[in-house]
């Protein structure tokens, strides 16, 4: 006896509400957060440790060239 195949039939789904419903949920996920803010964070920062004074008053110049 000759053995009949039968021809699988592949449904093919379309993504695009599925896609529509991600993004919907995911904008209202982002939209409905609340964020905490973010404490204060403390620095301690090192005492000088040179000998040497820094100047109080330090000379800036500025040079402006103009190139035609």
């Amino acid at each position: 006896m000759p053995s009949v195949k039968i021809k699988k039939h592949h449904p093919e789904n379309d993504m695009t509400p599925f896609v529509d419903v991600a993004f919907l949920i995911l904008t209202f996920f982002i939209l409905a957060t609340k964020f905490k803010p973010e404490d204060a964070v403390e620095v301690k920062t090192p005492g000088s440790v040179s000998s040497i004074a820094v100047p109080e008053k330090i000379r800036v110049y500025a040079m402006y060239v103009k190139l035609v």
